[in-house]
């Protein structure tokens, strides 16, 4: 049993202050203040002032100080050399910026203009809001002392807040700031420091900051620099876990390279993406990283290099209860590579080279200590290659490395290969595409699996129970062929074979392919699309006692389509999304026949098949899996229906549905004379509704005898309540095990500040609740917090996970419902 707390609280200078340092940064709109709710000037007859007083009493408004009193009446002693204005008052200065008041004192003497009232400052889209501000008009100096700067949603007040110009550029400096982002009078946090100083567009620092909730400081900092894009600056998450135990991760970000400015000493024309880790974990001890990334690259996967180490004090410990294959000890890394180094060439060519490397100390460091990358690959790829690609073909070669031999993967020392687009032969109508391609491939077991399970198992006899849980610890390929080898006689030079190419398989392989297109349209309705291909493949050196052997291609198809079409104009419905519909079916045929010589039923191939639930490709030019490249002559039948309706002024796919049915004159498989009827649907009627639901059952005896159901369903019955629906049945795949699951996932907005969330995984065909979560949450003004708890049964352990977060609403990576599990 594995139990996980958690409590996250995040502090990030970096995404409170990014909206309102990039609008400090900005000039004046020419067109004036943005709108906003915050003050509305209401117009009145505006009052010449200047020529009065000057007629009158000598007193002449100074021609920098362009203001206008809105309303009220005007008094004063020009004599004295001060005036006082009921307003509303504007003044707009030479810059651009507006100022808006109730009220306004003007002193000559002193050349000042003192602004009361419901004071507002425009400067672009910043608006800085109090009740008193002072304009120098003979310095050009507006001292906002007090007042906030708004930028939807963060505001920042000062005691002074004043800017200078540094290196060229404008630097803000507040002295006793506060940054809020809860736009109150009376703000329930504030992160204050003794003084903030603003480079725009680059960073912020702070000094002496302090964080306060209710008034009361919660977190302190004599120093902070926080860069001002996300990835930079000091981030922090707290939390405990079962295997861990209590850990506390620490990132800290900042750009390297470029050239460092000797007047503001900033980093300019910085590339180089920094991530410096120190996380500490109760249970497994100090972990370091380090990760650099090439920010020039416009694709994030493929810019950088990534090291981490961690001494685990307890590399027994497993969160899954699986016993490990391979026996992780007390030196625990990851090193990541990833990189394109782009060719400068003449020509319209692109040339680059790739690398993909990944180096584990052990097949258990990702489920360990990265789960979330662990579940979406958990054998990383290791590749080295060079690419040329123009309009029309591109060229590879590359080799896959086999650094990691924890698990079973394949190795190519390397392959080189030419892949032709379609497009038109020596400027006739008729169209090609092709592939050719060398490649010295092998492929290895695990390490581990070899050594506790496949070695064991071949020592057993025949028939021997002791082969049955050895046997279920395998999957998929391993399985099949281990279940063949046990199944022979001992001494039969067929299980030699096998194993061979079970637990180290090579060979060498020739293969090109090239197919003809010739595009037809009959009598302006029918689109025909004949088509013929041949190919060549040549096997060498196959491991175990195989004979090389030669397989010949031959392709020969046709595709045929109409397009039939119907308005209903009238047919709207707001309700249901219809403005307007449109029907369009296409019924279709595609014949596909192809003709290949037979193979040793001992050799297994490489690039083989996978068993899916989906149907095969008809065309061998798609076809990936060129071991396991079959004859077959196929007639596939279908229609697809899509009705159009009118939204946001373009067409919208309302409903489609593509229906098919294969008819096998000879099947690949084997065993089938009409295949599954295939139905994919997606019905998007309305943005708070959507279904999609995919299909397929037998309409015939022969068929494929297994029958799948998968469906989603998502909809927002009310304002309040949003609710997901999966559902999924497999039953009867002669190879994929059955399934029966239904998956319901509901959030319920109480109110105003209360929302609860949960998510249920069943599977019905054992009856195994598999997934359970709770979660609830609340709106504390400007805070979010939620507390959660799951329990997952994964068959081998239970896990159980409580989560307590607390968050910052506006924070850009912040979003409700928060998810919860037990990684």
């Amino acid at each position: 049993m594995t139990l996980q707390v958690s409590a996250i609280f995040r502090i990030s200078a970096a995404a409170l202050l990014v909206a309102a340092t990039a609008a400090v940064a900005q000039q004046a709109d020419p067109r004036g203040p943005a709108e906003t709710d915050m003050i509305t000037p209401v117009p009145a007859p505006e009052i010449q002032i200047g020529d009065d007083l000057e007629a009158n009493d000598g007193f002449k408004i100074p021609e920098s100080l362009n203001l206008r009193n809105l309303g009220g009446t005007i008094e004063g002693n020009p004599g004295e050399g001060w005036i006082r204005f009921g307003g509303p008052v504007v003044i707009t200065t030479d810059t651009g910026t507006e100022v808006f008041a109730n009220r306004a004192r003007l002193d000559s003497s002193a050349e000042t203009v003192t602004l009361e009232g419901d004071v507002s400052i425009y400067q672009g889209s910043m608006l800085q809001r109090g009740q008193l501000a002072v304009y120098h008009y003979g310095r050009k100096f507006l001292d906002t002392s007090g007042l906030r700067v708004s930028v939807d949603p963060i505001l920042l007040e000062a005691g002074q807040f004043t800017a200078e110009s540094v290196g060229g550029r404008t630097v803000f400096t507040g002295t006793d700031a506060g940054v809020t982002t809860h736009d109150f009078e009376e703000p329930n946090y504030w992160v204050r420091a003794s003084e903030t100083r603003i480079y725009p567009g680059d960073r912020v620092v702070f000094r002496n900051l302090r964080l306060e909730a209710g008034g009361v400081p919660v977190f302190w900092l004599p120093y902070f620099s926080q860069p001002l894009d996300s990835e930079l600056g000091y981030h922090f998450v707290p939390g405990a876990r079962s295997n861990w135990g209590p850990y506390l991760l620490n990132t800290y970000g900042a750009m390297l390279g470029g050239e460092r400015d000797p007047t503001t000493g900033e980093n300019r024309d910085a590339w180089l993406l920094s991530r410096w880790h120190i996380d500490i974990r109760g249970r497994r001890g100090l972990g370091t990283g380090l990760d650099l990334i090439d920010t020039r690259t416009q694709n994030a996967n493929i810019g950088g290099l990534s090291l981490y180490y961690l001494y685990d004090l307890n590399p027994d410990v497993t969160r899954s209860g699986r016993p490990g294959l391979g026996e992780a000890d007390e030196n625990r890394y990851r090193i990541d590579f990833e990189h394109r180094h782009r060719i400068a060439t003449a020509g319209d060519a692109d040339w680059w080279v790739d690398a993909n490397l990944t180096l584990l100390s052990d097949s258990r460091f990702l489920e360990d200590f990265e789960p979330q990358r662990y579940r979406g690959d958990p054998a990383p790829d290791s590749t080295l290659g060079v690419f040329r690609r123009d309009d029309h073909s591109l060229v590879s070669a590359f080799t896959r490395l086999r650094l990691n031999s924890y698990w079973r993967a394949d190795s190519r020392l390397p392959t080189v290969a030419y892949d032709q687009s379609r497009r038109p032969l020596f400027g006739l109508p008729v169209l090609h595409e092709g592939s050719t391609s060398f490649s010295i491939l092998a492929e290895k077991i695990g390490d581990g699996t070899r050594r506790a399970i496949i070695d064991p198992l071949l020592a057993l006899p025949p028939g021997s129970p002791a082969a049955r849980p050895l046997l279920r610890q395998l999957g998929g390929f391993e399985r099949v062929v281990a279940e063949r080898i046990h199944a022979l006689p001992p001494g039969d030079p067929r299980r030699q074979a096998l194993a061979s190419q079970l637990l180290d398989a090579g060979f060498t392989r020739f293969h090109s392919y090239h197919e003809f297109h010739l595009p037809l349209k009959i009598a302006g309705a029918v689109n025909l699309l004949p088509q013929a291909g041949f190919g060549y493949t040549r096997y060498d050196g196959i491991d175990g006692g195989i004979a090389d052997f030669d397989r010949f291609h031959v392709h020969a198809g046709t595709e045929a389509s109409l397009k039939f079409s119907r308005r209903y104009d009238g047919m709207r419905h707001p309700a249901l999304g219809l403005d307007g519909l449109s029907h369009v079916v296409m019924p279709y045929a595609n014949w596909s026949w192809h003709a290949t010589d037979s193979m040793d039923p001992l050799f297994l191939g490489i690039d083989r098949f996978t068993p899916t639930t989906r149907p095969l490709p008809l065309d061998p030019v798609r076809f990936t899996a060129i071991d396991s490249l079959a004859s077959w002559n196929t007639v596939r039948l279908g229609a697809r229906n899509r009705l159009l309706t009118r939204r946001d002024g373009q067409s919208h796919d309302w409903l489609f549905l593509d229906s098919f049915v294969d008819l096998f004159i000879e099947d690949p498989e084997g065993f089938r004379d009409v295949s599954n009827l295939h139905n994919t649907l997606r019905w998007n009627p309305m943005p708070w509704l959507g279904l999609d639901v995919f299909t397929q059952f037998p309409i015939a005896a022969g068929g494929s005898g297994f029958n799948e159901f998968e469906t989603r369903l998502r909809v927002m019955p009310t304002l309040d309540l949003e609710v997901g629906i999966g559902y999924r049945l497999l039953d009867g795949h002669p190879v994929l095990t059955d399934s029966n699951r239904i998956d319901l996932s509901l959030y319920k907005r109480l109110n105003d500040n209360w929302g609860i969330g949960s998510r249920h995984v069943f599977e019905m065909d054992d009856g195994m609740l598999e997934v359970q979560q709770y979660t609830i949450h609340r709106d504390v003004g400007n805070w979010l917090v939620g507390a959660g708890f799951t329990h997952r049964d994964n068959r081998v352990k239970d896990e159980y996970g409580l989560v307590f977060s607390i968050t910052l609403k506006d924070f850009p990576s912040i979003s409700l419902p928060f998810k919860i599990d037990a990684e």
